[in-house]
């Protein structure tokens, strides 16, 4: 992975984390989402779609990919 994209995933996991503490995971997942679709720009969103996209995700956290897999560009 390259630099920015370890800093974006490290980004959405520890979004994640937080959100992570609601036990129903839909409404966690859509918070981590809406966070992301606020907080990010357009580059930081296209760069976290693409990687999941492209690579799986690699080091995202199982909420993080859900969150991310839901977001459209």
């Amino acid at each position: 992975m390259s630099s920015k994209v370890d800093k974006l995933v490290k980004m959405a996991n520890d979004i994640s984390a937080f959100f992570d503490a609601d036990p129903d995971k839909t409404i966690a997942a859509a918070g981590v989402k809406n966070h992301i679709l606020r907080s990010w720009d357009l580059r930081m969103r296209k760069a976290i779609v693409e990687h999941l996209k492209h690579h799986d995700g690699e080091g995202l956290s199982p909420l993080a990919k859900t969150s991310v897999a839901q977001i459209t560009i």
